[in-house]
């Protein structure tokens, strides 16, 4: 049996702000060279072990107790430096993660700090290659797509030639064919000798090269038991009863309602042209929305969806003709960058005062108990949105926006971080405010779920807007089998970090994120 390189024994962390404990008594061992997918609902703190595991926590805040074993030793002997070369972190949000303005110097500033004797330059761009982003290497970080980040993130995370590596939703920005080239980058890697822990909600994308599959419940207790990934189909009750994905069945009884008739306009663009800084981006855009109708809107990383998106909620730079009727809600794909006050129950009775500027306050407190509630964030409702787990953060940043009756709703990956149990929810509360003549516009790498609930599927690429019907989306992206070529880039990614190796502005909200 291979020895652990990765162990925890009863462990368990509370936050400084919190009297419960996230998890307690929590005991795993992930041995070398294995792939361990992490699975568990949102908020059961998933993302909070894996910083316990990496070294992060309690350094930077909250309680530890129990025992961390990196390599045989205690976590806490290990410097940051010797810690970053042996274990290293791909975040859930890679804004998190960044330190430097440009993505080259992100690579650079991480081989500089563990002392890379060899050529820099060469590694850099080595390693960019390797996750496909050798066209972007100077470009300024806070331009890149949500994707393009997670890319540049792991990108930075091999940098440091640590020889296990945890993944915090490493798929989440990720449009289906990066999703299967990152697969092919990592089996590749695993099969070189790295460590692999893997916290996401999805299953399929791994089958291929999992040794087993670790189960976590809602209080944040592991299951001891492992789940071997040939045999995931005969623990679909159990999935089911944690509220977790195991495929898309789930998506069988939705199916796109029918547009009101006479359907009407809640918007249209012909001729648009979108603009990042002084240079057009996107041109000749021409679409339109049907009142009570959902449209999702679908694309490669870097296409342009959100700068779309930007754009019709009143933001960014654009020309040609946009109509669109009412007031617009928009979600953003980082739900962090839309947080305004210091609780969650003030998010939503911040939009709630506007909608009703008359409403008695404790009616409107009412109010939005009542939707925090119906969320699963009523217990949450005194903390700050900054302490919610991501898969929380976009629950309550879509009902701040829903909580106001805006006509048109623009969604920006609304199932990112989300369960099977959330994501049902969300998908079930869109088609009653749908029922009820909302219209809503969602950029969404999820195509499962495009085809289950769209009345309309737009897809943006090379600059062009085209209507696709869904069958095509099958054809084209076969779910768990996107472009896997990517196993001829990955040749150098087990190196030796010391080895030298072979010869106007765009404000965040604005940002290309596609």
């Amino acid at each position: 049996m291979a020895e652990p390189v990765l162990s925890c024994k009863g462990l368990t962390f509370r936050y400084r702000s919190e009297d419960a404990p996230v998890f307690s008594n929590l005991s795993l061992t992930v041995s070398r060279g294995e792939a361990v997918l992490l699975m568990g609902p949102s908020g059961c703190g998933k993302s909070t072990l894996a910083y316990c595991l990496a070294g992060l926590y309690p350094e930077y805040g909250g309680e530890l107790e129990g025992e961390i074993l990196l390599k045989g030793k205690p976590l806490s002997q290990f410097g940051p430096a010797a810690r970053s070369q042996a274990v290293s972190i791909l975040f859930q949000n890679p804004d998190n993660q960044f330190c430097m303005d440009r993505v080259d110097h992100e690579i650079l500033f991480a081989l500089e700090n563990i002392n890379y004797s060899g050529d820099l330059r060469a590694r850099t761009r080595e390693l960019l290659t390797m996750v496909g982003l050798e066209q972007v290497e100077t470009a300024p970080i806070y331009t890149l797509s949500g994707g393009t980040k997670q890319k540049l993130a792991l990108a930075t995370a091999l940098a440091t030639g640590a020889d296990t590596l945890i993944l915090d939703e490493p798929f989440a920005n990720l449009d289906p064919g990066a999703c299967g080239k990152l697969s092919a980058l990592l089996e590749q890697l695993n099969r070189q000798g790295i460590t692999l822990l893997i916290v996401d909600h999805r299953p399929n994308w791994w089958r291929g090269f999992l040794s087993r599959i670790v189960l976590m419940e809602q209080e944040g207790d592991l299951d001891q038991g492992s789940i071997p990934p040939q045999r995931l189909d005969e623990y679909r009750e159990e999935f089911s009863r944690l509220g977790l994905f195991l495929d898309d069945q789930w998506l069988a009884g939705h199916s796109p309602a029918p547009v009101p008739q006479p359907p009407g306009l809640a918007a249209k663009a012909e001729g648009l042209i979108l603009y990042h800084g002084k240079k057009p981006f996107l041109r000749n855009l021409s679409f339109q929305l049907e009142k009570g109708s959902v449209t999702a809107l679908i694309g490669g990383n870097g296409a342009g969806k959100t700068t779309l998106l930007t754009a019709l909620a009143g933001a960014g730079r654009w020309k040609g003709n946009l109509w669109v009727q009412g007031k617009v809600g928009l979600v953003f794909q980082n739900p962090r960058f839309q947080f305004l006050t210091l609780t969650v129950e003030n998010e939503v009775l911040v939009t709630l005062r506007a909608a009703e500027p008359q409403g008695e306050p404790e009616a409107l407190k009412e109010k939005a108990a009542a939707l925090l509630e119906e969320f699963g964030l009523l217990p949450w409702k005194k903390n700050s949105p900054y302490e919610l787990s991501q898969g929380q953060q976009r629950r309550l940043a879509l009902l701040s926006m829903l909580a106001g009756d805006r006509p048109l709703l623009l969604l920006d990956e609304p199932t990112y971080a989300q369960d099977e149990r959330s994501t049902s929810f969300i998908l079930s509360l869109l088609e009653r405010r749908v029922s009820q003549g909302l219209t809503v516009l969602m950029a969404t790498h999820d195509l499962a779920l495009a085809k289950a609930c769209a009345n309309q599927i737009l897809l943006l690429e090379n600059g062009s807007l085209t209507p696709v019907e869904p069958q095509v989306l099958s054809a084209r992206w076969p779910e768990g089998t996107a472009d896997r070529s990517q196993k001829e880039n990955v040749t150098s990614a087990r190196k030796d970090p010391t080895e030298r190796p072979a010869k106007r502005k765009i404000r965040r909200d604005e940002k290309c994120e596609g």
